[in-house]
């Protein structure tokens, strides 16, 4: 099996997984978790900067979409569709922890200096990689999500804005300004043409 086929074959698996969940086979949706687990936890983790609220997100969003597995158009990808629900249950995390954060008059900003960054290395081989996935997360969180969204988790412009409730327009904007950014904070010699 080449590495093309891959991909091709986990789709299969999680398709025919979730066709036996929705037939009574509740086991089966361990599939499902098994193949995603690392991927969605990757993805909260960018959004929340916290690994105790990624867990939470995560396991949520494999909750969610068990309990709505009814609303799931099987014609489409389930990943998206399960990212697009961690996506929304990280942005009320967000939400609830800037005010908590203002409630108890916290004024100190987080840490963006890498130290506190070792689950990000452990996701993150090479040196460059650590510092621009470090200089993302310190983006504001719409340029930081769609970014997480086009760059690591390979969604289009239609699926993130989707999952982001906003046009392709704002969608595009959010990449625009976050490659800008990240521009004036790595250099433009750290970068390709329209590359993360």
């Amino acid at each position: 099996m080449s590495l093309h086929d891959a991909p091709e074959v986990d789709a299969n698996a999680v398709r025919d997984a979730l066709r036996a969940v929705r037939s009574g086979d509740v086991q089966a949706y361990r599939v499902v978790v098994e193949r995603y687990q690392r991927r969605l936890f990757g993805l909260a983790l960018m959004l929340t900067r916290q690994p105790s609220a990624a867990e939470d997100v995560a396991q949520d969003a494999f909750v969610r979409a068990f309990t709505h597995l009814n609303t799931y158009d099987e014609r489409r990808p389930f990943y998206p569709w399960l990212s697009t629900i961690a996506v929304r249950l990280a942005q009320n995390w967000l939400q609830k922890h800037a005010r908590a954060v203002a409630r108890e008059s916290q004024a100190s900003a987080p840490d963006q200096s890498g130290e506190t960054a070792d689950p990000l290395a452990t996701l993150i081989a090479d040196e460059r990689g650590r510092r621009l996935w470090g200089a993302v997360a310190a983006l504001p969180v719409g340029e930081r999500t769609a970014a997480l969204l086009y760059y690591r988790q390979d969604m289009g412009v239609d699926e993130i804005a989707r999952a982001l409730g906003v046009t392709n327009g704002t969608v595009k904007t959010h990449l625009f300004r976050a490659r800008r950014r990240l521009r004036q904070t790595m250099g433009d010699a750290a970068w390709g043409r329209d590359k993360l």
